[in-house]
């Protein structure tokens, strides 16, 4: 009996000691990467956002005879400030929307008010992604991040372990809330809210991965001088204007892999 009441009291403190000594462990961070995480997955933190503009946006498909949860694709276009948001319709994807980048005067207002300093050659402001194909899937939605939302793009590698080891090292470009465009492309709120929808219902629909194609600007398909890949400024990705070109000509988004640092369409 003795030995029983001397066991309880060692449990007692030693959950007691237990207890006031968490703070100070690890596992509280781990708790909480743990529960963001399920949040991110579940889509939790973007439940508030989620109530109030599905059904705008659910009206607004309907009347576009598109409909929620359909596959989605998107396109940007760095010289001219905008993003397209494809949807799927039978068999061919149709446009259903641009957005605007945030101006440079809002991208730096925003700096300024998340920035602890005043100087304004501090303040870092970029409002691009370095042109490429990209694709995002469920990990890289972020409905808890400080810039409102955010949505990273996963680049396509060659699978090299150079080119993995490289991408591993380099922060991802994102598409952000906020006006916040520094590292990615900064949108305002209304508009990043409907394009996290269209991926994330599209990604619950059974949509493996969105694709995201980044391009410097359209081009003239009729313009035989610009079906070079010269007059398309192609250095930084070789091989992505022939990207462009399959899906102006099919409204399929091409499926594409990349070999040696140049796509090729499959």
């Amino acid at each position: 009996m003795r030995a029983k009441l001397f066991a309880t009291i060692a449990l007692i403190g030693i959950g007691a000691a237990g207890y006031t000594l968490l703070p100070y462990t690890p596992v509280p961070g781990y708790f909480n990467d743990f529960t963001s995480r399920v949040s991110s997955l579940a889509g939790f933190g973007a439940e508030n956002i989620r109530n109030r503009v599905l059904p705008d946006l659910e009206a607004e498909l309907s009347n576009a005879d598109l409909a929620i949860g359909a596959p989605v694709f998107v396109r940007v276009f760095n010289a001219d400030r905008d993003i397209e948001i494809w949807l799927k319709a039978n068999n061919r994807y149709r446009l259903f929307t641009r957005y605007n980048f945030c101006d440079a005067d809002a991208i730096t207002r925003a700096s300024d008010a998340n920035s602890s300093t005043t100087d304004a050659a501090t303040v870092t402001v970029g409002n691009a992604a370095e042109l490429g194909v990209y694709h995002v899937t469920r990990d890289d939605l972020a409905p808890s991040s400080p810039h409102h939302l955010e949505i990273a793009l996963t680049p396509l590698t060659s699978g090299s372990p150079e080119e993995m080891a490289e991408q591993a090292e380099t922060a991802r470009p994102a598409l952000r809330g906020n006006c916040e465009g520094t590292g990615g492309i900064a949108l305002e709120n209304g508009d990043i809210e409907p394009v996290y929808m269209l991926i994330d219902t599209a990604l619950r629909a059974g949509q493996a991965q969105v694709p995201v194609h980044i391009f410097e600007k359209r081009q003239n398909m009729d313009d035989a001088v610009t079906l070079t890949e010269d007059a398309f400024a192609s250095v930084p990705a070789p091989g992505l204007y022939d990207v462009y070109a399959a899906f102006e000509r099919t409204r399929i988004p091409p499926e594409v892999h990349k070999t040696d640092g140049r796509y090729q369409v499959n």
